[in-house]
Protein backbone atom coordinates (compact mmCIF):
# COMPACT_ATOMS: atom_id res chain seq x y z
CA UNK A 1 0.00 0.00 0.00
CA UNK A 2 3.10 2.27 1.02
CA UNK A 3 4.63 1.61 -2.28
CA UNK A 4 1.28 2.50 -4.56
CA UNK A 5 0.57 5.41 -2.46
CA UNK A 6 3.88 6.60 -3.65
CA UNK A 7 3.44 6.00 -6.76
CA UNK A 8 0.42 7.33 -7.18
CA UNK A 9 2.15 10.46 -5.23
CA UNK A 10 4.89 10.73 -7.97
CA UNK A 11 2.55 10.44 -10.95
CA UNK A 12 0.35 13.50 -9.30
CA UNK A 13 3.47 16.10 -8.71
CA UNK A 14 4.77 15.14 -12.18
CA UNK A 15 1.79 15.45 -13.99
CA UNK A 16 1.48 18.81 -11.65
CA UNK A 17 4.84 20.16 -12.88
CA UNK A 18 3.71 19.34 -16.31
CA UNK A 19 0.91 21.93 -15.89
CA UNK A 20 3.04 23.89 -14.36
CA UNK A 21 5.83 24.27 -17.10
CA UNK A 22 2.59 23.92 -19.66
CA UNK A 23 1.42 27.04 -17.88
CA UNK A 24 4.30 28.64 -17.51
CA UNK A 25 5.12 28.15 -21.45
CA UNK A 26 1.35 29.61 -22.04
CA UNK A 27 2.12 32.83 -20.33
CA UNK A 28 4.87 33.09 -21.73
CA UNK A 29 5.16 37.14 -23.73
CA UNK A 30 6.05 35.84 -27.17
CA UNK A 31 5.64 39.08 -29.06
CA UNK A 32 8.24 40.82 -27.15
CA UNK A 33 11.34 38.63 -26.82
CA UNK A 34 14.54 39.02 -25.03
CA UNK A 35 17.23 38.98 -27.94
CA UNK A 36 20.66 37.80 -27.05
CA UNK A 37 23.31 37.36 -29.89
CA UNK A 38 26.06 35.47 -29.99
CA UNK A 39 29.39 35.62 -32.09
CA UNK A 40 31.53 32.57 -32.82
CA UNK A 41 33.40 30.60 -35.00
CA UNK A 42 30.54 28.61 -36.69
CA UNK A 43 33.05 27.36 -39.60
CA UNK A 44 36.83 27.22 -40.08
CA UNK A 45 39.23 24.86 -37.68
CA UNK A 46 37.87 26.10 -34.26
CA UNK A 47 33.50 25.35 -35.59
CA UNK A 48 33.38 22.69 -32.74
CA UNK A 49 34.07 25.54 -30.35
CA UNK A 50 31.81 28.17 -31.76
CA UNK A 51 29.11 25.89 -32.60
CA UNK A 52 29.29 24.15 -28.42
CA UNK A 53 28.67 28.14 -27.45
CA UNK A 54 25.91 28.36 -29.57
CA UNK A 55 24.24 25.52 -28.44
CA UNK A 56 24.92 26.04 -25.07
CA UNK A 57 23.04 29.81 -24.88
CA UNK A 58 19.91 27.73 -26.98
CA UNK A 59 19.47 24.93 -24.91
CA UNK A 60 19.77 27.06 -21.44
CA UNK A 61 17.53 29.66 -23.40
CA UNK A 62 14.77 26.37 -23.99
CA UNK A 63 15.55 25.84 -20.35
CA UNK A 64 14.38 28.83 -19.29
CA UNK A 65 11.51 29.78 -21.85
CA UNK A 66 9.92 26.44 -20.11
CA UNK A 67 10.11 27.83 -16.54
CA UNK A 68 9.41 31.35 -17.45
CA UNK A 69 11.50 33.43 -19.23
CA UNK A 70 12.86 36.44 -18.39
CA UNK A 71 10.43 39.28 -16.84
CA UNK A 72 8.04 36.83 -18.55
CA UNK A 73 9.57 37.03 -21.90
CA UNK A 74 10.79 34.73 -24.40
CA UNK A 75 14.18 34.67 -24.78
CA UNK A 76 15.89 34.38 -28.41
CA UNK A 77 18.93 33.55 -29.39
CA UNK A 78 20.34 34.48 -32.51
CA UNK A 79 23.79 33.21 -33.61
CA UNK A 80 26.05 34.44 -35.97
CA UNK A 81 29.25 33.35 -37.47
CA UNK A 82 32.57 35.11 -36.85
CA UNK A 83 35.20 32.99 -38.52
CA UNK A 84 37.34 33.46 -35.52
CA UNK A 85 38.49 36.38 -37.21
CA UNK A 86 39.02 39.93 -36.20
CA UNK A 87 36.99 41.61 -38.96
CA UNK A 88 34.17 39.20 -39.40
CA UNK A 89 33.21 38.92 -35.87
CA UNK A 90 33.35 42.75 -35.70
CA UNK A 91 30.83 42.55 -38.73
CA UNK A 92 28.73 40.45 -36.59
CA UNK A 93 28.42 42.03 -33.89
CA UNK A 94 27.82 45.43 -35.20
CA UNK A 95 25.02 43.05 -37.47
CA UNK A 96 23.51 41.96 -33.98
CA UNK A 97 23.11 45.34 -32.90
CA UNK A 98 22.15 47.57 -35.62
CA UNK A 99 20.02 45.25 -37.25
CA UNK A 100 18.77 42.55 -35.40
CA UNK A 101 18.24 45.08 -32.25
CA UNK A 102 19.98 42.23 -29.34
CA UNK A 103 20.26 43.69 -26.03
CA UNK A 104 23.61 41.71 -25.21
CA UNK A 105 26.10 39.62 -26.84
CA UNK A 106 28.00 36.68 -25.92
CA UNK A 107 31.48 35.73 -27.70
CA UNK A 108 33.94 35.10 -28.99
CA UNK A 109 36.72 32.80 -27.38
CA UNK A 110 39.50 34.54 -29.32
CA UNK A 111 41.06 37.86 -27.68
CA UNK A 112 42.01 38.75 -31.27
CA UNK A 113 38.53 39.44 -32.15
CA UNK A 114 37.11 40.31 -28.87
CA UNK A 115 39.61 43.49 -28.12
CA UNK A 116 38.49 44.56 -31.31
CA UNK A 117 35.12 44.45 -30.75
CA UNK A 118 35.42 46.17 -27.16
CA UNK A 119 36.00 49.23 -29.01
CA UNK A 120 32.94 49.10 -31.42
CA UNK A 121 30.78 47.82 -28.26
CA UNK A 122 31.70 51.37 -26.79
CA UNK A 123 30.30 53.10 -29.49
CA UNK A 124 26.90 51.18 -29.82
CA UNK A 125 26.42 50.73 -26.11
CA UNK A 126 25.85 47.25 -26.22
CA UNK A 127 27.62 45.06 -23.99
CA UNK A 128 29.38 42.11 -24.82
CA UNK A 129 30.67 39.48 -22.99
CA UNK A 130 33.62 36.99 -24.06
CA UNK A 131 33.64 33.68 -22.99
CA UNK A 132 37.59 32.18 -23.58
CA UNK A 133 39.18 35.47 -24.73
CA UNK A 134 41.55 35.94 -22.02
CA UNK A 135 43.90 38.95 -22.97
CA UNK A 136 43.84 42.03 -20.96
CA UNK A 137 43.40 44.31 -23.33
CA UNK A 138 39.68 42.63 -23.88
CA UNK A 139 38.43 44.81 -21.18
CA UNK A 140 41.01 47.53 -20.11
CA UNK A 141 42.67 49.22 -23.08
CA UNK A 142 46.36 49.74 -23.76
CA UNK A 143 46.20 53.51 -22.58
CA UNK A 144 44.70 51.79 -19.13
CA UNK A 145 40.95 53.06 -19.72
CA UNK A 146 38.15 50.84 -19.28
CA UNK A 147 36.66 49.53 -21.77
CA UNK A 148 33.22 50.02 -20.75
CA UNK A 149 31.05 47.78 -22.82
CA UNK A 150 33.16 44.84 -22.78
CA UNK A 151 33.14 42.02 -20.35
CA UNK A 152 34.61 38.60 -19.92
CA UNK A 153 33.81 34.90 -18.16
CA UNK A 154 37.33 33.72 -18.35
CA UNK A 155 40.29 34.39 -16.03
CA UNK A 156 43.18 36.17 -17.98
CA UNK A 157 46.16 35.24 -19.91
CA UNK A 158 48.48 36.30 -16.68
CA UNK A 159 46.74 34.22 -14.33
CA UNK A 160 46.74 31.23 -16.86
CA UNK A 161 50.63 32.04 -17.17
CA UNK A 162 51.10 32.48 -13.59
CA UNK A 163 49.58 29.30 -12.94
CA UNK A 164 51.45 27.40 -15.10
CA UNK A 165 55.12 28.59 -14.79
CA UNK A 166 54.40 27.97 -10.79
CA UNK A 167 53.03 24.66 -11.54
CA UNK A 168 55.43 23.45 -13.48
CA UNK A 169 58.46 24.83 -11.63
CA UNK A 170 56.71 24.69 -7.58
CA UNK A 171 54.62 21.11 -8.31
CA UNK A 172 56.83 19.01 -10.89
CA UNK A 173 60.22 20.28 -9.91
CA UNK A 174 61.18 21.30 -13.59
CA UNK A 175 64.10 23.92 -13.92
CA UNK A 176 65.19 24.88 -17.39
CA UNK A 177 62.17 26.33 -19.53
CA UNK A 178 61.81 26.87 -23.38
CA UNK A 179 58.52 28.35 -25.46
CA UNK A 180 57.52 28.79 -28.57
CA UNK A 181 54.53 31.52 -30.11
CA UNK A 182 52.40 32.37 -32.35
CA UNK A 183 53.79 35.64 -33.45
CA UNK A 184 50.12 36.37 -35.34
CA UNK A 185 47.74 35.63 -31.88
CA UNK A 186 47.74 38.22 -28.77
CA UNK A 187 46.56 35.36 -26.84
CA UNK A 188 49.69 32.97 -27.41
CA UNK A 189 52.28 36.10 -26.89
CA UNK A 190 50.26 36.83 -23.61
CA UNK A 191 50.41 33.72 -21.92
CA UNK A 192 53.79 32.78 -23.03
CA UNK A 193 55.22 35.75 -21.46
CA UNK A 194 53.90 35.45 -18.46
CA UNK A 195 54.51 31.53 -18.52
CA UNK A 196 57.78 32.53 -18.56
CA UNK A 197 58.42 35.57 -16.54
CA UNK A 198 56.41 33.25 -13.67
CA UNK A 199 59.28 30.71 -14.15
CA UNK A 200 61.77 32.53 -14.55
CA UNK A 201 61.17 34.34 -11.10
CA UNK A 202 60.56 31.35 -9.11
CA UNK A 203 64.61 30.67 -10.33
CA UNK A 204 64.09 28.62 -13.39
CA UNK A 205 65.88 29.06 -16.87
CA UNK A 206 64.99 30.30 -19.87
CA UNK A 207 67.11 27.98 -22.33
CA UNK A 208 65.36 29.06 -25.71
CA UNK A 209 62.55 30.97 -26.93
CA UNK A 210 61.34 30.61 -30.85
CA UNK A 211 58.58 32.03 -32.80
CA UNK A 212 56.16 30.92 -35.75
CA UNK A 213 52.61 31.71 -36.71
CA UNK A 214 49.37 30.41 -37.57
CA UNK A 215 49.09 28.41 -40.75
CA UNK A 216 52.18 26.84 -40.53
CA UNK A 217 52.43 22.89 -40.45
CA UNK A 218 55.85 22.68 -40.03
CA UNK A 219 57.64 23.70 -36.56
CA UNK A 220 60.98 21.40 -37.39
CA UNK A 221 63.16 24.79 -37.71
CA UNK A 222 62.31 26.28 -34.21
CA UNK A 223 61.83 22.69 -32.87
CA UNK A 224 65.18 21.68 -33.37
CA UNK A 225 66.90 24.44 -32.23
CA UNK A 226 64.95 23.92 -28.43
CA UNK A 227 65.88 20.42 -28.67
CA UNK A 228 69.68 21.71 -28.39
CA UNK A 229 68.87 23.30 -25.65
CA UNK A 230 67.19 20.19 -23.92
CA UNK A 231 64.67 21.97 -21.36
CA UNK A 232 62.43 20.64 -18.88
CA UNK A 233 59.80 21.76 -20.01
CA UNK A 234 58.25 23.20 -23.17
CA UNK A 235 55.79 25.82 -22.91
CA UNK A 236 53.08 26.14 -25.91
CA UNK A 237 50.15 28.58 -25.58
CA UNK A 238 48.80 27.37 -29.01
CA UNK A 239 45.55 26.45 -29.82
CA UNK A 240 44.65 22.79 -30.03
CA UNK A 241 45.23 21.94 -33.73
CA UNK A 242 49.15 23.40 -33.68
CA UNK A 243 49.69 22.13 -30.50
CA UNK A 244 49.11 18.21 -31.91
CA UNK A 245 51.65 19.33 -34.80
CA UNK A 246 54.16 20.66 -32.71
CA UNK A 247 53.98 17.59 -30.38
CA UNK A 248 54.13 15.18 -32.97
CA UNK A 249 56.89 16.78 -34.93
CA UNK A 250 58.74 17.56 -30.97
CA UNK A 251 58.78 13.93 -30.16
CA UNK A 252 60.03 13.29 -33.74
CA UNK A 253 63.44 15.42 -33.28
CA UNK A 254 63.69 13.63 -29.74
CA UNK A 255 62.36 16.11 -27.42
CA UNK A 256 61.07 14.59 -24.50
CA UNK A 257 60.36 17.75 -22.26
CA UNK A 258 57.12 18.29 -20.56
CA UNK A 259 54.69 20.10 -22.73
CA UNK A 260 52.78 22.54 -21.51
CA UNK A 261 49.80 24.75 -22.45
CA UNK A 262 47.12 26.72 -21.16
CA UNK A 263 43.49 26.89 -22.42
CA UNK A 264 43.68 26.36 -26.10
CA UNK A 265 44.70 22.85 -25.53
CA UNK A 266 40.71 22.48 -24.09
CA UNK A 267 39.12 20.21 -27.11
CA UNK A 268 37.71 16.37 -26.67
CA UNK A 269 39.85 16.52 -30.06
CA UNK A 270 43.07 17.13 -28.52
CA UNK A 271 44.54 13.66 -27.55
CA UNK A 272 42.92 11.89 -31.06
CA UNK A 273 45.12 14.84 -33.28
CA UNK A 274 48.18 14.32 -30.79
CA UNK A 275 48.25 10.71 -31.73
CA UNK A 276 50.07 9.87 -27.81
CA UNK A 277 52.75 12.68 -28.39
CA UNK A 278 51.50 14.71 -25.26
CA UNK A 279 51.53 11.37 -22.91
CA UNK A 280 52.52 13.21 -19.51
CA UNK A 281 51.97 17.18 -20.27
CA UNK A 282 49.97 19.54 -18.45
CA UNK A 283 47.48 22.18 -19.67
CA UNK A 284 45.73 24.69 -17.67
CA UNK A 285 42.11 25.48 -18.05
CA UNK A 286 38.45 26.35 -17.09
CA UNK A 287 37.08 22.73 -14.68
CA UNK A 288 34.65 22.09 -17.34
CA UNK A 289 32.83 19.14 -16.73
CA UNK A 290 34.11 18.46 -13.06
CA UNK A 291 32.04 20.39 -11.13
CA UNK A 292 28.42 18.55 -10.44
CA UNK A 293 26.37 20.92 -11.77
CA UNK A 294 28.13 21.37 -15.30
CA UNK A 295 28.13 17.58 -15.52
CA UNK A 296 24.71 17.44 -14.85
CA UNK A 297 24.64 19.99 -17.50
CA UNK A 298 26.76 18.18 -20.06
CA UNK A 299 24.03 15.12 -19.95
CA UNK A 300 21.45 16.87 -20.63
CA UNK A 301 23.52 18.69 -23.83
CA UNK A 302 25.34 15.45 -24.93
CA UNK A 303 21.11 13.98 -25.33
CA UNK A 304 19.91 17.18 -27.06
CA UNK A 305 22.62 17.48 -29.74
CA UNK A 306 24.23 13.75 -29.61
CA UNK A 307 27.89 14.96 -29.94
CA UNK A 308 31.25 15.20 -28.44
CA UNK A 309 30.97 17.49 -24.93
CA UNK A 310 33.08 20.87 -25.02
CA UNK A 311 33.03 23.24 -22.08
CA UNK A 312 32.34 25.90 -24.48
CA UNK A 313 28.61 24.90 -24.25
CA UNK A 314 29.42 25.94 -20.45
CA UNK A 315 30.31 29.47 -21.27
CA UNK A 316 27.37 29.47 -24.01
CA UNK A 317 25.18 29.05 -20.34
CA UNK A 318 26.82 31.27 -18.17
CA UNK A 319 26.70 34.01 -20.58
CA UNK A 320 22.88 33.83 -20.89
CA UNK A 321 22.48 33.07 -17.13
CA UNK A 322 24.45 35.93 -16.55
CA UNK A 323 22.41 38.58 -18.67
CA UNK A 324 19.03 36.98 -17.08
CA UNK A 325 20.78 37.68 -13.62
CA UNK A 326 21.74 41.43 -14.97
CA UNK A 327 18.16 41.76 -16.54
CA UNK A 328 16.29 40.30 -13.94
CA UNK A 329 18.73 42.75 -10.93
CA UNK A 330 17.73 45.91 -13.75
CA UNK A 331 14.42 45.08 -14.25
CA UNK A 332 14.98 45.68 -17.90
CA UNK A 333 17.00 44.35 -21.06
CA UNK A 334 18.07 48.24 -21.40
CA UNK A 335 21.22 47.38 -22.91
CA UNK A 336 22.75 50.00 -20.50
CA UNK A 337 20.81 48.91 -17.75
CA UNK A 338 22.54 45.88 -18.23
CA UNK A 339 25.68 46.59 -18.61
CA UNK A 340 25.62 48.74 -15.18
CA UNK A 341 24.43 45.65 -13.63
CA UNK A 342 27.30 43.34 -15.13
CA UNK A 343 29.81 45.64 -13.97
CA UNK A 344 28.48 45.75 -10.43
CA UNK A 345 28.08 41.75 -10.22
CA UNK A 346 29.47 41.05 -6.71
CA UNK A 347 27.98 37.28 -6.91
CA UNK A 348 27.44 35.16 -9.84
CA UNK A 349 27.05 31.30 -9.40
CA UNK A 350 27.75 29.42 -13.28
CA UNK A 351 28.39 26.00 -14.18
CA UNK A 352 31.53 27.33 -14.35
CA UNK A 353 32.00 27.80 -10.36
CA UNK A 354 31.30 31.07 -8.44
CA UNK A 355 32.30 34.16 -10.20
CA UNK A 356 32.78 38.04 -8.86
CA UNK A 357 33.54 40.70 -11.01
CA UNK A 358 36.55 43.88 -10.29
CA UNK A 359 34.21 46.92 -11.46
CA UNK A 360 37.80 48.74 -12.63
CA UNK A 361 38.86 46.06 -15.11
CA UNK A 362 35.56 43.76 -15.71
CA UNK A 363 38.08 41.03 -14.90
CA UNK A 364 36.55 38.00 -12.96
CA UNK A 365 37.69 36.19 -10.00
CA UNK A 366 37.18 32.33 -10.49
CA UNK A 367 39.49 29.00 -10.17
CA UNK A 368 41.21 27.50 -12.82
CA UNK A 369 42.09 23.88 -13.10
CA UNK A 370 45.20 21.82 -13.86
CA UNK A 371 44.77 18.56 -16.32
CA UNK A 372 46.65 16.36 -17.62
CA UNK A 373 47.40 13.83 -20.61
CA UNK A 374 47.79 10.05 -19.45
CA UNK A 375 47.39 6.91 -20.96
CA UNK A 376 46.04 9.13 -24.19
CA UNK A 377 43.10 10.61 -21.65
CA UNK A 378 42.96 13.73 -20.48
CA UNK A 379 42.29 13.62 -16.66
CA UNK A 380 41.37 16.76 -14.10
CA UNK A 381 44.11 17.14 -12.03
CA UNK A 382 42.06 19.47 -9.84
CA UNK A 383 41.68 23.27 -8.46
CA UNK A 384 45.11 24.55 -8.43
CA UNK A 385 45.84 28.27 -6.25
CA UNK A 386 49.56 28.54 -5.50
CA UNK A 387 48.27 31.33 -3.04
CA UNK A 388 46.47 28.88 -0.71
Amino acid sequence: MKKRTLLAFAGALALSLSVGVTAMAESLDTENPVLIGYVGALSGDTALWGQAGLNGMELTAKQINEAGGILGREVKIIGLDGKGVADDSVAAYKKLVEEDGVCAVVGTNFSSCNIPIAAVAGELEVPVIATAASNELVTVAEDGTLNEYSFRLCFIDSYMGYLAGSYAYNELGLKTCAVIEDITDSYSISVGDYMVDTFTELGGELVASEEAQHGDNDFRAQLTKIAAAQPDVLFVPWNYAEVALIAQQARELGITSVLFGADGWDTSELTDLANGSLEGCYYISRPGFNLPDAAAYGEIYAAEYNVDLESECLYGNDGVMWIKQAIETAGSDDPKAIRDALENTESFDGLLGHMSVDPATHNPSRDAAVFTIKDDVVEYVGIYNPEE
